[in-house]
């Protein structure tokens, strides 16, 4: 059951990928803490319009609070062609 129209879940559902970390930007991306808690609150908010799932929502919220508080932190990967350079 939900309580919003399909034009404000589709929104939701847009915006959930926009703001997810494309795969093929993961290891630049996945230590940048504004990008993780904006992808974390994406997917809150698509738990709470699309599935009504409070409890979701809530571990979401919290886990982007953690990225904001620097909690949570995760470096970004080196680059895979350090190896090939030439010393």
């Amino acid at each position: 059951m939900t309580y919003w129209d399909k034009d404000t879940i589709k929104l939701v559902q847009s915006l959930n990928g926009k703001l997810k970390i494309d795969h093929t930007k993961w290891h630049i991306d996945k230590g940048n803490k504004y990008k993780r808690s904006a992808e974390l609150i994406s997917a809150a908010l698509c738990q709470l319009i699309i599935s009504c799932n409070e409890k979701e929502t809530i571990e979401y919220m919290e886990e982007s609070i953690k990225w904001l508080k620097e909690i949570n932190v995760d470096k970004p990967c080196p680059s895979k062609n350090h190896l090939f350079k030439a010393n």
